[in-house]
């Protein structure tokens, strides 16, 4: 019961004897001041009444536990974090793999070409020791072919 309600009770009281007393006495003022009084006591009454529903509203509210949505917040957020997480892995762990491969395709790459720099390699190597002057001359032939070009 706040302020309102009690002053109120009391103006509406004093007007409601304010009208007894005023057609006791046969005076239509006073009665009218009494209808008047009691009905303005009647309506702070009822403002005391609205506010103190207001503030249980309110204190009602306040007094809700939010610690339950916080829980829910921190284990959705714990959720999405680790979703994340299995997504970067997931990304990582394909990005490591095509790596893989592709040193994998890179060294066979380079083994072959090896194989086959060797495998020519040896044939000039056959060609000159069956051939050395034609082989000479071909060597002539580019180095005069590098002087004419410098």
């Amino acid at each position: 019961m706040n302020k309102d309600n009690v002053e109120g009770s009391l103006r509406s009281a004093m007007g409601q004897g304010e009208k007894v007393f005023g057609q006791a006495i046969n005076d239509p003022r006073t009665t009218a001041q009494g209808i008047q009084d009691d009905a303005a006591g009647e309506a702070q009454s009822a403002l005391g009444s609205a506010k103190d529903a207001v503030n249980r509203s309110v204190d009602a509210v306040s007094a809700i536990d939010f610690s339950a949505l916080r829980d829910e917040m921190s284990r959705l957020t714990q959720m999405v974090a680790d979703l994340a997480q299995r997504r970067v892995s997931s990304g990582r762990d394909q990005v490591v793999s095509a790596m893989g491969a592709a040193g994998d395709s890179l060294a066979q790459s380079t083994a072959v070409a090896q194989d086959k720099l060797a495998a020519v390699e040896g044939d000039v190597e056959a060609r000159i020791k069956k051939n050395p002057w034609g082989a000479v001359a071909i060597a002539g032939l580019i180095g005069l072919l590098i002087g004419k070009m410098s």
